[in-house]
């Protein structure tokens, strides 16, 4: 096939579905249905042969989830895309350079809530099918698209992608490999790329502590009210960390990015010529970076705490929330464990929502050596390098019917310092990567039949 790449149509299309505010909410009950609803007509629109060649259907509230039953021929178990349709709020509007939903476009750069998280994927994915259906081509082994609508919130009730897994679950799906977002193509700081897919990610867990006390008036304060109680569990945690942990994903990952130059850190590159023998002044290192401590730790985060409704009433009950990610090889009874020896008397706490970090991928399997040779193939000789992703996807709970551990998080994004700012303002993307974007998803669905 003669494929025609077309930039101007990928950045197009874009701006249309960058254009819906597809904001998720943690409340199901409020979730903007009408909003998604448009985005699906917005993708009908764009992509009519993807919507003529697979079967649509609503999941949940608004989830999606496309099939393309083939002739079996390849033999091979399906192949899953996923992504997801919402975004985070878009924060104050002033301090936008553009409007976050009028995705407009400036000196090829592209500024827009969700153009890099994860609108992005979607686009990727639908423009490849449409590209390889307008030929002909068609795929020889079943193929799914999954796009859920409260990945943002982390797992809150109603969550689209188990209801997604759950469907195909009922129809004995087992899937051959999936890709969802993160990762992607990476410029070195000497020239050349590299590519970076993560194998595994964090667990998520939020954890409620609260204090109850008598409450009153303001004027008449008591010692250690409520909010005093959770003031003192705060800095227990703060001054109290998980302890270091060398999992191993995080082995596999440092000894990668050392063989191929890509540690920046000089004296932490030095230590990864032997990642086990010196874990303990990898440690001490790592512990001085906010970017290479959640590397070596389950990481523990405040971030919520409410008292009384009013400046002049001392509250009856405060509530702190704290916000961790669970290294791979832990578990969340380990941090509970931990908690319940920091906690003041007097202060309680409940997990609110979250799980164990899934289960690590294969970095053998057919599909991630297919990818090793596409990165390669497509950037003169690239490596692939197997990461931890410190954040969280919908794809950790598509692992459990995924025989082959081949759920990766791996894109076509190229990252030049270009494109950026996924949950904050200004987020924005450099239009000219978007069909390299394209080739990549093209390359994967039809090299998969023989290589995945």
């Amino acid at each position: 096939m003669n494929l025609k790449y077309d930039p101007q149509l990928y950045t197009e299309h874009l701006i249309k579905m960058c254009q819906v505010p597809t904001v998720s909410s943690a409340d199901h009950d409020k979730t903007r249905v009408a909003e998604f609803e448009k985005l699906h007509k917005v993708l009908e629109e764009c992509y009519p042969t993807v919507h003529k060649k697979m079967k649509k259907e609503i999941v949940g509230l608004c989830g999606l989830l496309y099939h393309f039953e083939s002739n079996h021929a390849s033999g091979k178990l399906p192949l899953m895309l996923i992504a997801h349709q919402d975004v985070v709020p878009e924060g104050d509007h002033s301090m936008w350079n553009y409007p976050p939903y009028a995705c407009e476009l400036h000196d090829g750069i592209l500024t827009g809530r969700g153009v890099t998280d994860s609108k992005n994927n979607i686009m990727g994915y639908m423009d490849a099918l449409e590209l390889l259906f307008n030929e002909g081509w068609e795929p020889d082994y079943d193929l799914y698209l999954g796009y859920g609508y409260n990945e943002e919130v982390m797992g809150a009730p109603g969550a689209a992608a188990p209801q997604i897994v759950a469907v195909l679950e009922s129809r004995g799906v087992k899937l051959g490999a999936l890709i969802d977002e993160c990762g992607g193509i990476n410029a070195k700081k000497d020239g050349g790329w590299f590519g970076e897919i993560d194998i595994c990610e964090k667990g998520y867990l939020d954890v409620e502590f609260s204090a109850l006390d008598n409450g009153g008036h303001s004027c008449a304060p008591a010692k250690k009210n409520a909010l005093v109680k959770l003031a003192e569990t705060m800095i227990a945690i703060d001054e109290n960390p998980m302890p270091p942990f060398m999992s191993p994903v995080v082995v596999t990952q440092l000894k990668a990015q050392h063989k191929h130059g890509l540690i920046a850190n000089d004296e932490l590159d030095a230590l990864c010529d032997d990642v086990e023998g010196n874990w303990d002044k990898i440690v001490a290192v790592c512990e001085k970076d906010r970017l290479l401590n959640p590397l070596i730790r389950t990481t523990s985060a405040i971030t919520m705490c409410e008292g009384s409704a009013q400046a002049n009433i001392i509250p009856e009950k405060a509530t702190l929330i704290v916000n961790n990610r669970i290294l791979p090889g832990q578990t969340k009874e380990d941090l509970l464990a931990h908690f319940e020896k920091l906690l003041p008397e007097g202060v309680t706490m409940r997990v609110v929502k979250g799980d164990n970090p899934p289960a690590v991928q294969s970095v053998e399997s057919n599909m991630f050596k297919m990818l090793e040779g596409i990165v390669a193939d497509m950037y003169d000789g690239a490596p692939l390098i197997p990461m931890l992703l410190t954040g969280g996807t919908d794809s950790r709970y598509y692992c459990g019917i995924c025989p082959t551990d081949s759920c990766y998080r791996f894109t076509g994004m190229k990252h030049d310092g270009r494109s950026g700012g996924a949950h904050q303002v200004n987020e924005h993307v450099a239009v000219d990567i978007l069909a390299a974007d394209v080739e990549m998803y093209v390359n994967i669905l039809t090299r998969y039949s023989k290589e995945g």
